[in-house]
C-alpha cells in the first residue's frame, strides 16, 4: 500500500472562502476537494489517500505551529508523496503549499510536489528538491494541472528515472537557486574594490544583478490644496455588492468608476472588495478602510481642499503585469485630468 498526503487550504477544501481564512489544522483520512480528481486518476496504485487542511491566515500567523502539526501527521502516516496545492497565482496558498512541500521533503526524505504559476512568490520559497508543476494563473487550469500531478505521482511512486527528467523538462518550472560557496575575499573587501574600481573610471561587475526599470517622473506638487478637486482610486477591488461589473479578483484587466456622489461614507453590505492579496473581511466590514469617504468628506468639510471628485476608480493590482496596469492607469488619469481634478489619494492594499 501506497500512502500519499495532500495539503490543501480551507478554500480547495470546500470549507469556506476568507471567512474561514482562520481555519486552524486539520487531518482528514481521505481526499477531498482536487484530492478526489487525483485519486480518481491513481486508482491503478494501491494508494491510501489523506489530506492535511488548513487556513490561510492561520498557516501564516502560526507558522511553527502548523509545521509541528504537519511534522506529527507525516511522522504518523508516512506518506511515500507529499502533495501541496496547486495554488495557481494565489499568493498566501502558493507559500503555504511550497513552505509545508519544503518542510515534509527535507525533514522526512519524501518525495514532494506542487503546483505553482510562475510569477506565484512560493517560487521564491520552494526547496531545492520540491518539484514544481507549472499552472495557469487561476484555478481554470485545475483539471490539466491534476492531470499533471497524477502523470508526476506515477512517475516518483515507480521511481521512473527516465521519464522524469523528461516530464520535468517539459513541464516543471526552472527555478533559480542560490548556493553558498566560498568567495576568495571578504564582501567588505570585494565592495570597496568594486567602488574604487568605479571612481577609476574602470569597468566593474556587481555581484547583485541590477533590474532595469523605467524611471517614473515625480509630478509637479499642488499649488493651492484648497483650491483643489481631489479623486480617490484603488488597486484593493472595492466593488458594489455583487460585483455587477465583474472586476477579476486578481490579475486585472479593467477598471471602472463608481459614484460616491451625495455619500458621506460607504456602508457595509453595500460594498465588497474583490480581490484574492489580502483578507478582505475588514474591507467588507467597513468599506472606509479601503475608499476612506468619511474621512475626506470631513477634511472637504474643513477646507483642507475644495472638493471630492464624484466617483472613486478601482481595479484589482495582485498578480497583474505591469504593463497592464500602466495601461490602466494612463486611461484613468486622462478621465480624471479632463474631469477637472488636480489629485489623486491612492489607496492600496
Amino acid at each position: 500500500m501506497t500512502n500519499v498526503l495532500h495539503y490543501l487550504n480551507q478554500f480547495f477544501a470546500g470549507i469556506g472562502g476568507e471567512d474561514k481564512a482562520g481555519q486552524e489544522f486539520l487531518f482528514l483520512p481521505k481526499p477531498t476537494g482536487p484530492g478526489v480528481l487525483l485519486r480518481d486518476l491513481l486508482k491503478d496504485q494501491q494508494i491510501e489517500y489523506a489530506t492535511v487542511v488548513c487556513g490561510d491566515n492561520y498557516f501564516h500567523e502560526h507558522e511553527e505551529t502548523v509545521l509541528a502539526s504537519l511534522n506529527e501527521v507525516v511522522a504518523q502516516f508516512q506518506p511515500d508523496l507529499f502533495i501541496a496545492g496547486p495554488a495557481f497565482h494565489a499568493g498566501r496558498y502558493g507559500l503555504a503549499c511550497a513552505k509545508s512541500a519544503s518542510f515534509v521533503r527535507e525533514r522526512f526524505e519524501v518525495p514532494a510536489i506542487t503546483g505553482l504559476y510562475e510569477e506565484n512568490p512560493g517560487t521564491r520559497e520552494i526547496g531545492r528538491h520540491v518539484l514544481v508543476i507549472q499552472t495557469g494563473s487561476s484555478a481554470a487550469s485545475m483539471q490539466s494541472t491534476i492531470k499533471r500531478f497524477a502523470e508526476l505521482a506515477v512517475l516518483l511512486l515507480n521511481n521512473n528515472q527516465e521519464s522524469l527528467k523528461v516530464f520535468k523538462e517539459e513541464f516543471c518550472l526552472r527555478i533559480p537557486r542560490r548556493f553558498t560557496f566560498q568567495a576568495a575575499a571578504p564582501d567588505s573587501v570585494r565592495a570597496l574594490d568594486m567602488l574604487m574600481t568605479k571612481l577609476r573610471g574602470e569597468v566593474f561587475e556587481s555581484e547583485i544583478p541590477r533590474i532595469a526599470a523605467a524611471p517614473h517622473p515625480v509630478p509637479a506638487a499642488i499649488g493651492d490644496l484648497s483650491q483643489a478637486t481631489l479623486a480617490m482610486v484603488t488597486e484593493g477591488g472595492l466593488v458594489p455588492l455583487g460585483n455587477p461589473d465583474r472586476l477579476e479578483s486578481s490579475r486585472g484587466t479593467k477598471y471602472f468608476k463608481y459614484s460616491i456622489e451625495e455619500r458621506d461614507d460607504l456602508k457595509p453590505g453595500e460594498f465588497e472588495a474583490m480581490h484574492t492579496g489580502y483578507d478582505t473581511s475588514t474591507v467588507n466590514a467597513d468599506p472606509d478602510r479601503l475608499i476612506p469617504v468619511d474621512a475626506m468628506r470631513r477634511l472637504e468639510r474643513e477646507r483642507n481642499f475644495a472638493r471630492l471628485h464624484n466617483y472613486y476608480y478601482v481595479t484589482t493590482g495582485t498578480g497583474a503585469m505591469p504593463a497592464k496596469m500602466q495601461e490602466l492607469g494612463v486611461g484613468i488619469a486622462e478621465e480624471l485630468s479632463t474631469s477637472g481634478v488636480n489629485g489623486v489619494v491612492l489607496t492600496a492594499t
